[in-house]
């Protein structure tokens, strides 16, 4: 979470350095946008039916993870030609199979050492979503092998995570550079337009 959103700060900053606005975000046609929410509610519910207890923690988490997956994947699927959409589908892929080949997400013990993330819980068995990574972890240099040592909040992240805040940025640098056409501009807009070119 900490590096997406500093991958989106700098993204913005990015996009107001180049000359561009909010009003070309505004203007991206994203489809199917239904399948985000959807895939939020998914990994969600999966992570609170585990929690309450209503189901074994750590497949609830997979199934839920599985779900939330192919709802990102269709909403991608609909918007690959949308800039950062592509990086974003192939984290969102990267962290699915590497979750789904272990039940949870493998994460390096050295790594967390050197971002200076506590792994009390993990190495207890207390947070179903990730476990210690070791010599039998499948796919494992696909999970949390990433330091990162923010100083508010420091992580430890897998490559499908940067593959996904690099596609968020590039979606909000890009999105903010782009110009809307004259279909997409509202009538009072297209007003003003016309009256300024008459000039």
């Amino acid at each position: 979470m900490g590096l997406a959103l500093v991958a989106l700060v700098g993204a913005v900053a990015v996009g107001y350095a180049l000359g561009g606005d909010w009003a070309g975000l505004t203007s991206l046609r994203l489809r199917r946008r239904r399948f985000v929410i959807a895939a939020v509610l998914a990994q969600s519910g999966g992570a609170f039916v585990g929690l309450v207890g209503a189901a074994d923690p750590s497949k609830a988490y997979v199934v839920g993870l599985a779900a939330s997956a192919a709802c990102a994947a269709l909403f991608c699927a609909f918007n690959l030609r949308i800039a950062g959409v592509p990086l974003v589908t192939l984290g969102l892929i990267g962290n699915a199979v590497v979750v789904a080949a272990n039940g949870a997400m493998p994460v390096s013990i050295v790594a967390a050492l050197h971002a200076g993330v506590p792994i009390v819980d993990i190495a207890s068995g207390r947070d179903p979503r990730h476990e210690i990574a070791g010599l039998g972890s499948t796919w494992r240099e696909l999970g949390d092998v990433i330091p990162v040592p923010l100083p508010v909040r420091p992580e430890v992240v897998s490559p499908g995570d940067v593959l996904v805040a690099a596609g968020l940025g590039e979606l909000i640098a890009v999105g903010m550079l782009r110009r809307r056409q004259p279909h997409e501009l509202s009538d009072a807009e297209n007003a003003i337009a016309c009256s300024s070119s008459d000039n």
